[in-house]
């Protein structure tokens, strides 16, 4: 196992959250949305992959994907929070390799108070109905945010393209309806088909490059 460590003076983790400015909202609402993606233990702690494995503790997370685990050291670091990122093989017969992504102990609470307060601020946003125009602040905002959770999604949770329809599965009904509110505000429409254990959420590949550019997955 190797493990790289980014850690912060110990007085940066008690700094109280209030809202959020615009800049630092997107970040921490794409980390709470990235989190949110994966599959939840019952003890708060966050995984992806083999749910028979023992739960993890809260401020961790697991991710079977490398790129998922390195955007959420990205975002860590932008909003200046500690973590560690370990990377071990499993496996018996077939071996994969697992990004654990963890914050510090003393930092945890930091960094609750931080994705929860970032999760409401942002959910908020995308899922409000109030008129704005299209060339107000608040209209960007909320385009920034659509684009940061499906980014965040497509990371995590994994996107698949089958018969021209692009398609994401999450667990968690709230993300559900924030992805396919997001999907509108960009101009597409997602629909929500409930699975075993899961949402799958599907946009048609006509509308689906709307998603991708709004995501940061194609060039504008």
């Amino acid at each position: 196992m190797r493990a790289t460590l980014d850690l912060l003076p110990a007085a940066a983790a008690c700094a109280p959250v209030t809202r959020l400015d615009r800049a630092r909202l997107e970040d921490a609402f794409e980390l709470a949305c990235l989190v949110r993606a994966t599959s939840p233990a019952a003890n708060g702690g966050v995984r992806t992959v083999h749910p028979r494995r023992a739960a993890l503790p809260a401020g961790m997370v697991e991710f079977n994907g490398e790129a998922a685990a390195r955007r959420m050291g990205q975002l860590m670091r932008a909003l200046h929070l500690p973590f560690a990122h370990d990377v071990a093989e499993a496996g018996l017969r077939r071996r994969y390799r697992l990004h654990r992504v963890s914050v510090p102990g003393a930092h945890r609470d930091a960094y609750a108070e931080l994705s929860a307060a970032a999760w409401r601020q942002g959910r908020a946003s995308v899922l409000s109905t109030a008129a704005v125009g299209t060339s107000a602040p608040a209209h960007a905002e909320r385009l920034r945010l659509a684009g940061a959770a499906w980014r965040a999604v497509l990371l995590s949770a994994g996107r698949h393209m089958r018969k021209h329809i692009l398609g994401v599965r999450v667990s968690e009904p709230d993300l559900a309806t924030v992805l396919v509110r997001g999907a509108h505000l960009l101009g597409a429409q997602a629909t929500l088909s409930p699975q075993a254990g899961s949402l799958l959420l599907s946009v048609p590949g006509a509308a689906a490059h709307r998603i991708l550019q709004g995501a940061g997955a194609l060039p504008a």
